[in-house]
């Protein structure tokens, strides 16, 4: 009775016009394999899941969608590679040692499992070191096509292989255990380079810097600024007080233009160091958004941290070092001061309305 009245349903919505939601297609065996390996300095990832259910989450407007025949199978994966790749890389995140690896779609084919046509898809993750802990999030199918889908995941790693089941209820799976020693050493290194290539807080830093008059005032503002994105950053990391990043990322490019001005009007500069501290502040959760993207849950989540910012602060002092001389050296050079600030603040207009209104 219970069929014949659910068959009745789905006929009306058909003469209606109208389709059932993909999200409730549900077949009892909606499955994917996934085989991780180490291979050549890379992470490969094969995956092989279910074509019909890649092509639903993939190309849902597709006029041939509840086509399967050969033909249209391979147009679709000779034609669908790029937005294929963009799916599968949006829903598949490998971290190695807490950081994100960067992954590219390397070869897409159909094959049969079980009589079934089936994607077969390779991804390549490079890697800069042999990782002692990585950690994989799988979000494939379950969201847009069928809630019921099962992936059954085959990990070589450090010489073990381990097979796990990712579930709807259960999408990560974690291997190995991140060393006290290289936590520490890879996010000292990562907080330099944050700082060291992070164009806005470089400009920041060198409005800061042109209107100090002294050294004891450049020691001062450095103190204030590494104070101050200190506590935000430590504040945000652990999700105690969170700002939006479209929102963040506007003041910082506020803060560069407002410094700029302030150096070219502002002859005595005597509150640099309030500046410096309450710019900082927003700088901080700047800086925090950039650990958005990394797994910190290695067993060493306050020391990653911790060494991260003291990494950010090394980053300061190197640009400091780099950076005083030259402007001490340029100050004597008539309107040299003010034609830096105002290319500063041109950069920071640039900057500000992007981030805030494209």
């Amino acid at each position: 009775m219970v069929k014949k009245w659910l068959s009745l349903m789905v006929l009306s919505f058909a003469l209606l016009g109208y389709q059932v939601p993909v999200s409730f297609a549900h077949t009892g065996d909606s499955q994917a394999y996934s085989d991780i390996s180490e291979k050549d300095g890379m992470i490969q990832y094969i995956l092989r899941v279910d074509m019909v259910e890649l092509r639903i989450a993939v190309t849902p407007n597709d006029p041939e969608i509840g086509t399967n025949t050969p033909e249209v199978i391979n147009q679709f994966v000779k034609n669908s590679k790029p937005e294929v790749a963009t799916y599968l890389l949006s829903k598949i995140k490998l971290h190695a040692d807490g950081i994100p690896l960067e992954g590219k779609l390397t070869r897409l084919h159909a094959i049969e499992v079980n009589n079934r046509p089936f994607a077969e898809a390779t991804l390549e993750y490079s890697q800069n070191h042999k990782p002692e802990y990585l950690a994989l999030t799988y979000d494939l199918i379950f969201d847009d096509v069928d809630q019921w889908h099962t992936n059954f995941v085959t990990i070589i790693h450090n010489g073990k292989k381990q097979n796990s089941i990712i579930t709807y209820e259960s999408r990560e799976i974690q291997l190995g255990q991140l060393s006290f020693i290289r936590a520490i050493k890879q996010f000292f290194l990562l907080g330099v380079e944050h700082l060291i290539t992070g164009y806005d807080h470089i400009l920041f830093l060198l409005g800061l810097l042109i209107g100090a008059r002294s050294v004891k005032q450049i020691l001062k503002v450095v103190t204030a600024f590494t104070a101050a994105h200190t506590v935000t950053l430590i504040l945000s990391s652990m999700h105690i007080i969170m700002l939006p990043e479209r929102f963040v990322e506007s003041l910082i490019a506020l803060s560069i233009i407002y410094v700029a001005i302030n150096n070219m009007f502002n002859r005595n500069m005597k509150h640099n160091l309030w500046l410096a501290f309450g710019f900082g502040l927003i700088h901080g959760f700047g800086f925090a958004g950039s650990l958005s993207e990394m797994r910190m849950d290695g067993g060493h989540f306050m020391s990653s941290l911790l060494t991260f910012n003291l990494g950010i602060e090394m980053g300061q002092i190197l640009l400091v070092l780099a950076i005083y001389p030259v402007i001490h050296y340029i100050r004597k050079v008539k309107w040299s001061i003010p034609s830096i600030s105002a290319a500063i603040s041109l950069f920071g207009v640039v900057w500000f309305i992007q981030r805030a209104f494209l």
